[in-house]
């Protein structure tokens, strides 16, 4: 990520999220808060191809080469909100890497808890810029760099509470850390966690056995860093003081969310290998 500006990435799904939302694929998905976060000619297509849906000169929201990426995004909303909401009441939740994410918002169940966003601080910036007009909640932004900051040190001093159950939710940022960096952030999550607070968090898949290459995510700033195996990626949550709940991923989405849809690797592409584990503290 460049140092002085808003993620792109994180840009770009929150545009991905608010297409989505003007005509879902996957049944529980919404994100009406998405559009906000994006700049004003973004916001201009939003508008345009809702003109367009309505009047039934498109049947997708998504450009063709978007049609793919936009439906997985779909899935892992839908699939960590429900991960997240089969644990409330939740009384603290981090979201690691939060970039424009708007579940603290969007989501009625989190209406009384602390919320703990962890992000970079340029993007944290434009974060609360959009935030400043939605429903008031209890979010505390904590600014970070996951690759070097104490991650306990700044949590804590956000207000966050270790005697109390929490709930960590990881998505779309693994794959941007190296292996070191990413079991560091497990063992202080677990070491922060008071028994029964769960994880759940989005990893990337080894292909053929290798961590796979983006020259899209490398020009953006935020190449590939690291990637698991479901084997793998089990180990090192246990290894640094997690429970597996669950591994799942585009197989299983499909067979229980939406099996009459076709997709294919072809169609999503890196997605594809995308995974969400959910984890917990023993108690």
């Amino acid at each position: 990520m460049r140092s002085r500006k808003a993620s792109h990435t994180a840009q770009f799904v929150a545009f991905n999220r608010a297409l989505g939302s003007l005509a879902p694929t996957v049944p529980g998905f919404s994100d009406p808060l998405a559009i906000d976060c994006l700049p004003e000619r973004w916001q201009k297509k939003v508008h345009a191809t809702a003109r367009a849906l309505a009047a039934h000169r498109r049947a997708s929201p998504f450009s063709f080469w978007m049609r793919g990426m936009g439906v997985i995004n779909q899935f892992r909303t839908v699939v960590l909100d429900r991960a997240l909401l089969a644990a409330c009441p939740v009384q603290q939740l981090i979201i690691l890497g939060a970039g424009l994410d708007t579940r603290a918002w969007r989501l009625e169940a989190l209406a009384g808890a602390t919320v703990f966003e962890v992000d970079h601080p340029a993007t944290q910036a434009l974060k609360q810029s959009c935030a400043a007009a939605w429903p008031r909640r209890e979010v505390r932004f904590a600014p970070t760099d996951f690759q070097h900051d104490d991650l306990a040190r700044v949590l804590e001093g956000a207000g966050y509470n270790r005697a109390l159950p929490a709930f960590w939710l990881w998505e779309g940022v693994t794959l941007y850390l190296r292996p070191e960096s990413v079991s560091a952030n497990l063992k202080t999550m677990a070491a922060l966690s008071a028994p029964g607070s769960r994880l759940a968090l989005t990893y990337l898949n080894k292909d053929r056995g290798r961590t796979p290459r983006s020259l899209f995510l490398a020009l953006m700033g935020e190449p590939i860093r690291s990637a698991y195996s479901p084997t793998e990626m089990a180990e090192a949550a246990r290894a640094c003081g997690w429970r597996i709940v669950s591994d799942t991923g585009i197989e299983d989405w499909l067979r229980e969310l939406t099996p009459a849809l076709r997709l294919t690797r072809r169609q999503v592409g890196l997605q594809w290998l995308e995974r969400i584990l959910v984890a917990e503290k023993p108690v």
